[in-house]
This record gives structure tokens, sequence and C-alpha cells, in this order.
């Protein structure tokens, strides 16, 4: 997926600030010398100081491919982009996929959405919910070890104790 072309005596420090590894067939070229870039490639051109924003940009890349998820609303069935989705919740033993201004039913079990969505930055808060981290807008604390999260759409979701360490440790808190 990536050739990096940068010098030698760089080469390592860079690769391991990038995480990456050079492939035989690529289609993006990773380089500090706008000399190297190639014409029938997607050309990255970066400074070595650059190579930590470079790495989330890569990371995104690998990861960006969306997963689409079935739903059904009153309208019928319809795709949606996992990254649109802020939350999945169970409501009356059905999965809720709760987006921006609408819900919608999703016919899968929430461990499978969890499988399916496991690198796509969701995670297990709960027994009954499982969020989109980037459409989380505050977290603050509750009583008994448990987190509040405040959602993009204003929804609040709650993470119980028994996710709390694995919730701490994906963000990093």
């Amino acid at each position: 997926m990536f050739k990096l072309k940068v010098p030698k005596e760089s080469r390592a420090r860079i690769r391991n600030k990038l995480k990456i590894v050079d492939s035989k067939q690529y289609e993006y070229v990773l380089t500090t010398d706008k000399n190297e870039i190639e014409d029938d490639k997607i050309n990255i051109v970066f400074s070595e100081e650059q190579a930590g924003k470079v790495n989330r940009m890569l990371d995104s890349i690998v990861k960006g491919e969306d997963i689409f998820i079935t739903v059904e609303g009153e309208k019928g069935l319809k795709h949606i982009e996992s990254r649109k989705i802020h939350y999945f919740m169970i409501e009356n033993e059905e999965v809720i996929a709760n987006l921006i201004n609408h819900k919608f039913t999703v016919k899968m079990k929430l461990y499978e959405l969890e499988e399916l969505l496991q690198n796509k930055y969701f995670i297990r808060v709960s027994k009954y919910a499982l969020v989109n981290i980037n459409k989380i807008d505050y977290i603050k604390p509750a009583f008994n070890s448990k987190l509040l999260l405040l959602m993009k759409n204003g929804d609040t979701v709650e993470v119980n104790r028994r996710y709390y360490k694995a919730f701490k440790k994906t963000l990093k808190l």
C-alpha cells in the first residue's frame, strides 16, 4: 500500500515513526523530497517533524474504508456509513442506530456490530451500548466508577463499571 522514499540515514527512524511497511505494490509514495514523487501514484511530501501528523493521516487512510450498515426506518431499508452513526443502543430488545437527528432499527445483534466495527472507532461501553468515539463531545465522571458520555447529537450514554477500564485504555485517559 505504501512506498517510503527518504534518505538512507533517516529511513529506519521515519519508518518507525510512521509505523509502515513498504510494499511492492503500492498506491502511496511517502517522501521528504519532492523530487522523489511518482506521477502515477498518490504522493505525500512531508518533513520529518510532521511524521506524527502523517501517521494519523495514514491511519485514517487504512481504517477509512467505511463499512455500510443496513438499517430500517419509516421509509424502508437504507445503507448508512458507520462513521455517521453516533452510537448503537438496545431498546425494547431491538438494536437502534442513533445518528444526529434520526434513529434506525438494525437487524444485527450488538455483539455482531461490535465485531464488525472493532477497527472503526467503535467501543462497547455497556451491555446495551456501542459508541463511536469520534462522536463523543464530552466525558464526565458519574457515581460508582461510571462515566457519562455526552454525544455530539446531544444524547447521553453511560459507560458501565465493567467497561470503564477498557474505555479509558482505548482513549488513553
